[in-house]
């Protein structure tokens, strides 16, 4: 089955991430607080693609650098690199098994860390928004299909969630 499709939420997205987050964190040796749980999964009410999405933030993340201290362990725990990176600086390493997880690692408080978290905290303070992004996705979906190209439905999101954020640093929205 698709990944691509957007399921009602469930009240399980929280108590499964912050799980994850727990065990990220151990096997990293990193705290927790430095682990959040953000994308779509992370907003109450919102319907998403059935993946949690997690962002880990280490204060000396370089990506460029060979960060084996933090490959091998996550290897361990199910988590598999493949050399994607989000956005330049940021590593995409999923994990399939049992459960879809996205670990977006990244520099703490570096733009791809801010920015997360600007959208995400703007999203669950602003309801009218949440229907909004929802119905973009859900209208993406049936224009570009079940499998649609990745880039293209990513591109399709930036011109929303970039004028999210432009608002959310515009009022003043925080990111704790």
């Amino acid at each position: 089955m698709s990944s691509y499709r957007i399921v009602p939420p469930e009240p399980s997205w929280p108590r499964l991430a912050s799980e994850e987050i727990t065990s990220i964190a151990s096997t990293l040796n990193i705290a927790p607080k430095n682990i959040e749980h953000v994308g779509s999964t992370a907003v109450p009410g919102l319907g998403a693609k059935p993946i949690i999405d997690l962002m880990a933030g280490i204060p000396d993340f370089d990506s460029s650098r060979d960060n084996l201290q933090y490959l091998v362990p996550l290897k361990q725990i199910g988590y598999e690199f493949d050399g994607t990176e989000t956005t330049p600086g940021t590593w995409y390493i999923r994990k399939a098994l049992p459960r879809r997880f996205n670990l977006h690692m990244t520099k703490y408080g570096g733009a791809f860390w801010i920015d997360h978290l600007l959208f995400r905290n703007y999203l669950r303070s602003n309801p009218d928004a949440v229907r909004h992004y929802e119905e973009l996705k859900k209208r993406l979906l049936e224009r570009l299909g079940p499998e649609p190209d990745k880039q293209a439905y990513n591109d399709e999101k930036s011109l929303f969630i970039n004028e999210i954020l432009e608002i959310a640093r515009k009022e003043g929205t925080s990111i704790s």
